[in-house]
């Protein structure tokens, strides 16, 4: 996408959005992690520290911004710059000849031809609030999926509602989670949609309780137990820790949920047919955009789209599918599957 709009590093100035703020800040920490492994010879602490950058930046920071680098955004453009050329500065003396290559395919004009003569980046300041929100918004968009992936939900099929329960950082993020997770709302607050079932651990508290381990039992199985903070349970006037009992979750009919360390998410994986078109609709966009890579088109090449007169009821979303697979005509015909051409 840089190539194709002639981007030039610093060519303009440019507002970040929060998003390239994170990421600075993402790479800024790297800076200060990687100064900090180097200084204590300690080469398990580096390649973690890296690979955790590389992830972030892969899989957040690149992923969340495409449709931007697609519009040509400055400001995105420049941060993944800045920070690319930022990151092969400190890992380079471990990566010598990858770090280099890098560098010289990436270095503006009047930057050393060596990513060896440009010295250190310095530390600086960094805004540690949003490095937590995000990594709580990650963590929450992990849970999401494994929630899905056990309902056996596509990642591509839109859901209706998810609730998060536990991670209040992230609750500034909705618009993220929702586009994410592809739901339509998103809600912070107790999971209700979810079946808990307390049981003794028999193996601590039978020694403990002995013959009133009975009485105990009988009351969690008909749930005349409370919640305590940190995991404990108060049952007929006794509080048990949470080595003592074994809590089971279970999701209600009709919802997925997945948990950890406190952060619990749930989605509704009951599906009406709005869902289910809009489904179809994004299913039908990564098969056409399969077929541009298949057929050798180029990212800026327009297409004319035809397709089976079974699929006719996708056009309601047709101009959302002509922005995606870059068509300037859909039309429908006898054919028994997608037929793209070359404008």
């Amino acid at each position: 996408y840089a190539n194709i709009v002639k981007f030039r590093p610093n060519a303009e100035e440019h507002t970040p959005q929060p998003l390239d703020r994170w990421l600075l800040a993402r790479t800024a920490q790297l800076v200060d992690e990687m100064t900090d492994a180097y200084e204590r010879f300690w080469t398990p602490e580096l390649v973690r520290a890296f690979e955790s950058y590389v992830d972030d930046l892969s899989n957040w920071y690149i992923r969340r911004s495409r449709r931007r680098f697609w519009d040509s955004d400055p400001a995105a453009l420049q941060t993944l710059w800045l920070s690319l050329t930022e990151a092969l500065r400190v890992v380079a003396p471990v990566m010598p000849f990858f770090a280099d290559y890098l560098w010289r395919a990436l270095r503006a004009e009047n930057a050393p031809v060596s990513v060896f003569l440009d010295g250190w980046p310095e530390s600086r300041e960094r805004d540690e609030t949003l490095l937590r929100e995000v990594a709580e918004v990650r963590r929450v968009v992990e849970l999401g999926r494994q929630a899905r992936a056990t309902s056996g939900l596509k990642l591509r099929q839109p859901l209706r509602r998810l609730v998060v329960q536990g991670a209040q950082l992230a609750r500034s993020h909705e618009d993220e989670i929702r586009d994410e997770l592809r739901v339509k709302e998103v809600e912070f607050g107790d999971v209700e949609a979810m079946e808990v079932r307390v049981k003794p651990n028999l193996r601590v508290l039978g020694p403990k309780l002995g013959k009133e381990l009975a009485v105990v039992r009988a009351a969690l199985a008909a749930g005349a137990w409370e919640q305590l903070p940190g995991g404990a349970v108060r049952v007929d006037g006794r509080d048990l820790g949470p080595e003592e009992v074994l809590v089971e979750r279970s999701p209600r009919e009709g919802w997925a949920l997945a948990e950890d360390d406190g952060v619990t998410v749930a989605v509704s994986t009951e599906l009406d047919d709005e869902l289910l078109l809009e489904g179809r609709v994004l299913d039908l966009i990564h098969r056409v955009n399969t077929m541009r890579k298949d057929a050798g088109l180029e990212l800026t090449d327009r297409i004319t789209l035809t397709l089976p007169k079974t699929d006719a009821d996708l056009l309601q979303h047709g101009d959302w599918i002509k922005r995606e697979v870059l068509a300037t005509e859909i039309g429908t015909d006898a054919s028994a599957d997608p037929v793209i051409a070359r404008v």
